[in-house]
């Protein structure tokens, strides 16, 4: 049975592997070898740390031997000298063209070992004969390939006394996921080698081996398979008996559920992203030429922008906490709402002007009111981030205010897809999400319940209005003039517009 789950990890890792595969063969299914355009490539591709052309006898196309080469392009030969005099690309590639009874096509992976350990390397023989190879970015891949496996944190809780570990060759440890923390030196229970591509590396199964120690003899296996027998049968009926007297509790728990699972996700893919490209941008600052910063820039621009998303998930998770032990309260102070809102579409910029978003804003609340600037801050920022997951489409964000007397309006309107009359009643509810699945646009169903008790709180509301095309929100609230102190102290600040 362990020995089954290891096996469905090593599925997985190999269907990683198929599909990187596949995305690799596009990449290097080509005839026209202009240096210029291979490192093009390299410089988009993040996932690509070298590509290099081999001639069918083996000798090197790319890099030219003879020419200008860039810094990565020396170090890469410096470290790769003894594997390409070795020519074992050749042999490999041969070897598979006789297998295959073919001269072009031939593609697979290639494994060897350098500095931190190992590099993985993907070639392909084309029609001419040439030998396209790429050498993945370790770092990238190691990080993608986690990405693929049960998270830390979130599995802990349902793995019980076990633990499985992903080693390297020289039994150091890459990842690992359970509950079970196992003795220094304690031997695996099960262990399994991964597939081709991979075949150094072992996945480790650490179990409790006293509870499977005690088990011998045929008696023992008969009071096992007695005793499963008979707690299978009291949590069927406590199955049962919750099913029937706590049906509604039940569900609250199974959304709690999905609750974690989604902001998990959520916090998982920006953390991965900043870590990886952290790492990416410290071999560039050794590689790059002075040519090459635009494209160091794009990755400080997506590490930023990852950065503010993982703050706003967590702003999110930690105001909803505080709301569910009605711990939030407003703290009001002068200032102006237009500002606020200024403030937030500046945050949104990056992302909005990367998805070719039209941003609007007319403005119509610049007099002093008082307010609670976190808030109403929080209150726009869940809706628009809306807007930048879900109606990105619509390439069109518009944004309006209005005061008159204490009620100060705003309205938050796209032209994406619109929200369903099925779904309009529900969209307020905590944890409700229009679909559950991973692959759709992120969110964990949280956002426009906390913009709502947020303008509750500050004696308003927010609503979804009818709209023809795409979708309208307005937020409602309550925001009277300042004392006279607080008007004096915000005019000895306040700049020109």
């Amino acid at each position: 049975m362990l020995a089954e789950q290891l096996k469905d990890t090593d599925q997985v890792i190999g269907d990683f592997f198929a599909q990187q595969q596949r995305d690799l063969f596009q990449l290097t299914e080509r005839n026209n070898f202009d240096a210029e355009q291979l490192r093009e490539i390299v410089r988009k591709d993040a996932r690509v740390s070298r590509l290099f052309v081999l001639e069918s006898d083996g000798q090197l196309l790319h890099p030219p031997g003879n020419g200008s080469l860039n810094q990565g392009e020396q170090e890469f030969l410096r470290r790769a000298q003894v594997f390409l005099l070795d020519k074992d690309l050749i042999r490999d590639a041969s070897s598979e063209t006789e297998s295959r009874q073919q001269a072009a096509g031939t593609r697979n992976w290639c494994v060897w070992y350098w500095g931190r350990g190992l590099n993985l390397i993907f070639y392909q023989r084309t029609e001419s004969g040439h030998i396209v190879d790429v050498e993945l970015e370790r770092s990238r891949c190691i990080a993608d390939l986690i990405a693929e496996l049960p998270q830390t944190a979130f599995e802990a809780s349902s793995a019980g006394q076990s633990r499985i570990q992903l080693v390297h060759s020289n039994d150091e440890l890459v990842y690992q996921w359970g509950g079970f923390e196992p003795p220094d030196g304690g031997l695996p229970f099960v262990e399994l080698p991964l597939g081709a591509t991979l075949s150094s590396w072992r996945l480790k199964y650490h179990v409790v081996e006293d509870d499977f120690v005690a088990l011998t003899g045929r008696s023992a296996y008969f009071n096992l398979f007695a005793s499963l027998a008979v707690v299978g049968l009291g949590l069927l009926e406590l199955a049962v008996y919750f099913y029937r007297e706590s049906s509604c509790e039940s569900r609250e728990a199974a959304t709690r559920v999905n609750f974690v699972n989604h902001v998990s996700h959520e916090l998982k893919t920006p953390l991965t992203n900043i870590r990886m490209y952290a790492e990416l941008l410290e071999n560039d600052l050794q590689q790059l030429s002075p040519d090459d910063a635009a494209q160091l820039q794009q990755r400080l621009g997506l590490i930023v922008s990852e950065s503010r998303r993982l703050s706003r998930l967590i702003g999110n998770v930690l105001v909803f906490a505080r709301q569910q032990h009605q711990s939030v309260t407003l703290k009001r102070k002068a200032g102006r709402i237009d500002a606020a809102i200024r403030v937030v579409i500046q945050q949104f910029e990056p992302t909005m002007r990367e998805n070719h978003v039209d941003v609007r804003f007319e403005c119509g609340a610049d007099n002093l009111v008082e307010f609670d600037l976190d808030a109403v801050e929080q209150i726009l920022i869940n809706l628009i981030s809306n807007v930048e997951k879900y109606a990105a489409a619509g390439k069109s964000l518009e944004v309006s205010s209005r005061q008159a007397h204490d009620r100060t309006t705003i309205i938050v309107a796209d032209r994406g897809a619109g929200v369903s009359l099925a779904n309009r009643e529900n969209i307020f509810e905590p944890f409700y999400r229009v679909s559950d699945r991973l692959e759709k646009p992120a969110g964990a169903g949280i956002g426009l319940t906390i913009a709502r008790r947020l303008a509750r709180l500050h004696g308003g509301d927010v609503a979804l209005l009818e709209s023809n095309l795409g979708a309208r929100l307005q937020v409602d609230l309550h925001t009277p003039p300042p004392n006279e102190q607080s008007t004096d102290a915000v005019r000895q600040d306040r700049s020109p517009p």
